[in-house]
């Protein structure tokens, strides 16, 4: 039977529009699955990242002593490798002489807010080892820095009323502190070094005994002591059974490698400050006063942290 024109036109467009849709559907659907395709990628990669490791606790300041208890685990998304990050077994080591495991405390190179991925190459060694020679000594005659708090890194320097400063002990964390006084854990070597350069300082009128504080401990290493003691003080550090040889041979090699400076400096310049006229007649005088005036200090201190203990029973 004889097809009408108009009906042929008719089923074929409608053949042509349903190929048309058929084609542009295909399109669609498969623009769709490869969405959804990516996003699955996508989903499993942020899952892949979702990892435990430990971050800080609290916040970490550069040249901060730190331990395991400054850190917790996490469950973070991030691509650092478990290697690089802390653990445990950074914070021990195994002494073979006991057959102990000994945990030890490590340094922040930087500051670190809470909550941040702290990997191995962000902590360095603690520069003071605790040796049997050591102990906390309490000073309140030094001008401190106005914003100094414990924990704080510093030098402490001697300044001679011509301008000569030298570097008494450097990169020493300040145990504690007040409005006056800090808490230093000193070697015997370090005590008495300290102690000559207090006395000379007591001695010259105009001269000062003064710390500064390092800006990056962490990062920075520490200073050159160019301070020199005085004979009487070497020769008392070479009798001191307390001082341990190691520390004796650094002392003197210091002295070898710099000798003709240090013979310099002491000569030309802390020698002849302590004998003018009125340094030499009014020392014993100046010494028992800065003496006085310290023993004061520590007194007022003392009373104050014993009235807070009675507080706090």
């Amino acid at each position: 039977m004889a097809v009408n024109p108009m009906q042929r036109r008719a089923r074929t467009s409608f053949l042509l529009g349903f190929i048309v849709a058929l084609i542009i559907m295909a399109v669609v659907v498969f623009f769709l699955l490869t969405r959804i395709k990516a996003l699955n990628d996508a989903q499993e990669a942020l899952e892949q990242l979702q990892v435990k490791r430990y971050v800080a606790l609290n916040d970490l300041e550069s040249g901060q002593e730190v331990t395991m208890e400054d850190f917790t685990e996490e469950i973070v998304r991030t691509n650092v490798d478990s290697a690089d990050v802390v653990a445990s077994d950074d914070f021990e080591y195994y002494d073979e002489e006991s057959g102990e495991t000994v945990p030890v405390s490590k340094m922040m190179k930087i500051k670190v807010p809470a909550g941040t991925i702290v990997t191995k190459d962000m902590l360095d060694d603690v520069d003071d080892p605790t040796t049997n020679d050591q102990r906390i000594q309490e000073y309140n005659m030094f001008l401190l820095p106005s914003q100094l708090k414990t924990g704080d890194y510093i030098d402490i320097r001697f300044q001679l009323p011509s301008g000569q400063d030298y570097i008494v002990l450097s990169k020493k964390k300040v145990m504690n502190c007040t409005l006056t006084g800090i808490w230093l854990k000193l070697s015997e070597l370090e005590l008495l070094t300290l102690n000559n350069a207090i006395v000379e300082a007591w001695t010259i009128k105009g001269s000062k005994i003064y710390c500064i504080e390092y800006s990056e401990a962490g990062l920075q290493e520490s200073a050159a002591i160019t301070y020199p003691v005085s004979n009487e003080t070497m020769q008392l550090i070479n009798a001191n059974p307390n001082i341990v040889e190691e520390a004796k041979n650094e002392l003197w090699s210091r002295y070898t490698e710099n000798e003709q400076a240090m013979v310099i400096q002491r000569n030309t310049y802390i020698t002849p400050s302590l004998q003018t006229e009125d340094n030499s007649k009014n020392r014993d005088s100046n010494i028992y006063n800065e003496n006085k005036k310290e023993a004061d200090r520590i007194g007022e201190a003392r009373e104050l942290y014993l009235e807070e203990l009675g507080e706090e029973e």
